[in-house]
């Protein structure tokens, strides 16, 4: 009896086990076990740019630190610049579209209690990728103007708010 009860048992147990692999679940947890112990190691901050006191870039470092010439960063700056660009620009664009969108269905939406919500859970994504292309044009604005700059900061431009 016993011996079928456990037969049973091991039966209904096995979708669980199958759900989570040993081996991935052993690898994930040494994955951490090597986070913890960078952590406990107080590595540094992010080393990709040197900056001086007054948060300006300081590109000769960090062209040195990555073995690259001056002009090479210089290149691969520019590249960068573009692409937050771009990313600025395509992400503002589609929460304009989603933000019509939403305005569109609340407009036309019953207000009925069922309706309501799913017009409230499209809100987050209009502001999400508002967001995304705010964090897009401030990368740009930093980029272009070689320093590090606030959110206050990049706000109260006047004539460079724009990505370029």
């Amino acid at each position: 009896m016993f011996g079928r009860t456990w037969r049973g048992v091991k039966r209904l147990g096995a979708p669980a086990t199958r759900a989570f692999p040993k081996d991935e679940v052993v690898e994930g947890g040494r994955a951490i076990g090597r986070l913890i112990a960078a952590v406990r190691q107080g590595r540094p901050g992010d080393p990709r740019f040197r900056l001086h006191e007054d948060r300006r870039f300081d590109l000769e470092a960090t062209a040195f630190l990555h073995g690259l010439s001056l002009h090479q960063l210089e290149a691969v700056l520019w590249r960068r610049q573009r692409q937050t660009a771009v990313a600025a620009y395509i992400a503002f664009g589609f929460g304009w579209v989603f933000f019509l969108l939403w305005l569109f269905e609340a407009a036309t939406t019953p207000w009925s209690s069922w309706r309501i919500l799913p017009v409230l859970e499209f809100a987050p994504f209009c502001v999400f990728l508002f967001l995304i292309a705010f964090r897009s044009a401030l990368q740009n604005y930093q980029i272009r103007m070689r320093r590090l700059a606030t959110a206050g900061e990049y706000l109260d431009t006047s004539g460079q708010f724009w990505p370029s």
